[in-house]
């Protein structure tokens, strides 16, 4: 096997280090190949990197170094990563998403409420996942409060461990594969060390979470805004409104963000806030938890709780040569709310088609401007509202949700807006 399609002079000094050898491969490690070309040849190794690893191991090292050699690794095994993993198998890319647990998932770590629409957008079947429809929301400050009733169903309460699950079976049917308790212990540019040995990989996608270790390793630009969060998950409760969620504004104990409780059914809700700072987090729970509405869970039985760090800006760059970062991992949020399901998702599926498209058609791997062109300015959108938000003293939340108690206002409202598109009717 000869290289071709790279660098000439890269391509040259390998073929002059494998015709000295008389071998079309060497019993030694890529580390191994390479510092073996840099001293035959003379070619210095920093350049020998930075051209093309996968032409080293291609070529220079026994195929049976590595166990495999994929179109495609994705890095996390959670709902984006399964919808990432999906989009690109189904274009006929040979796909690994690659696990470090025993199980899929984000074991129910997130609050799990989404408009049905939004849901739906991922692709992902989600109708055994749903435990209860939302119709409105009853909106809380210092010493108001305004509820806002549908007839209509407005958001889903969903399993968010069953909904990730799904997502990696839908990719696992569509054609990927999946290995799990696979944690990836070495990054380069088109080789991946873990746990069960060396893949090969053209692209590699990130879908490793808000602390995500391919970020790290590849040194994309940090997150620069974070909100802190606590919530847990209460039953044996009276459950004051099933089909409401109830949020609170409240910008001196929450400053930055709000609080919620999300009903699960007649007698569990997930109740939870989030501020921006995190030394801020244990005196915005006693506030929080000290609130009237929320006396009642204070006897209720804790089934779990969590506390999460919510990226509320992107990245600002998601694409390293043959890298992407998708989801959280690429700060894919909405400032907002802290939701990063929808916008993951329809990220991961940009990623899927320009992925396809580099591999398959030899076009640019455009992920980037793929994903920022379709949906960076409602992101925008949704932080200017966050920004917005933040400033309002909370007497003036006080008034708004006073003077806003009125038919007309509460017709608008009940009509106004997308939970994820804002100003889609």
């Amino acid at each position: 096997m000869r290289p071709s399609g790279f660098e000439p002079e890269l391509r040259a000094n390998v073929e002059t280090f494998l015709e000295r050898k008389s071998l079309g491969r060497l019993e030694s490690s890529p580390e191994h190949c390479i510092c073996s070309i840099q001293h035959l040849t003379r070619l210095d190794y920093s350049r020998i990197t930075h051209y093309s690893m996968i032409l080293i191991i291609n070529v220079a090292c026994p195929y049976d170094y590595m166990n495999e050699f994929f179109d495609v690794a994705i890095v996390g095994g959670s709902a984006i990563g399964g919808v990432s993993a999906a989009e690109c198998a189904k274009r006929g890319l040979k796909t690994v998403v690659l696990e470090e647990d025993s199980v899929v998932g984000k074991f129910r770590r997130c609050t799990s409420i989404c408009s049905e629409s939004g849901l739906r957008s991922t692709g992902v079947p989600f109708s055994e996942a749903a435990l209860n429809y939302v119709h409105g929301a009853v909106f809380h400050s210092r010493n108001e409060d305004l509820t806002v009733k549908l007839k209509e169903k407005k958001a889903i309460v969903f399993d968010r461990q069953i909904f990730d699950e799904r997502s990696v079976s839908r990719a696992v049917s569509s054609g990927a594969e999946l290995r799990l308790g696979s944690r990836v212990t070495s990054f380069r540019r088109n080789n991946l060390s873990t746990s069960e040995g060396s893949i090969g990989t053209k692209v590699i996608v990130g879908a490793d979470g808000v602390t995500s270790s391919t970020a790290a390793a590849y040194q994309f630009p940090v997150i620069k805004k974070f909100v802190y969060c606590y919530e847990a998950e209460i039953t044996n409760v009276d459950v004051a409104h099933k089909d409401l969620v109830e949020v609170f504004f409240d910008n001196r104990a929450l400053p930055g963000f709000f609080g919620w409780i999300v009903p699960v059914d007649e007698r569990t809700a997930r109740v939870g806030f989030g501020v921006n700072d995190a030394s801020k987090l244990i005196r915005a729970k006693n506030d929080f938890f000290n609130r009237k509405e929320l006396s009642s869970y204070k006897s209720g039985d804790t089934l779990r709780d969590f506390h999460a760090s919510i990226p509320v800006r992107p990245r600002a760059s998601t694409q390293k040569g043959n890298v992407i970062l998708v989801g959280d991992a690429a700060g894919q949020t909405k400032s907002t709310t802290g939701g990063g399901l929808v916008f993951g998702s329809l990220c991961a599926k940009e990623a899927g088609e320009s992925i396809a498209g580099y591999i398959s058609d030899e076009k640019e791997l455009d992920y980037e401007r793929r994903w920022r062109s379709k949906y960076g300015l409602t992101l925008s959108l949704h932080r200017n509202l966050r920004r917005l938000a933040d400033r309002i003293d909370s007497s003036f939340i006080d008034a708004a949700l006073s003077l806003n108690r009125n038919p007309i206002s509460l017709g608008l409202l009940s009509r106004f807006g997308d939970m994820d598109f804002l100003f889609r009717f």
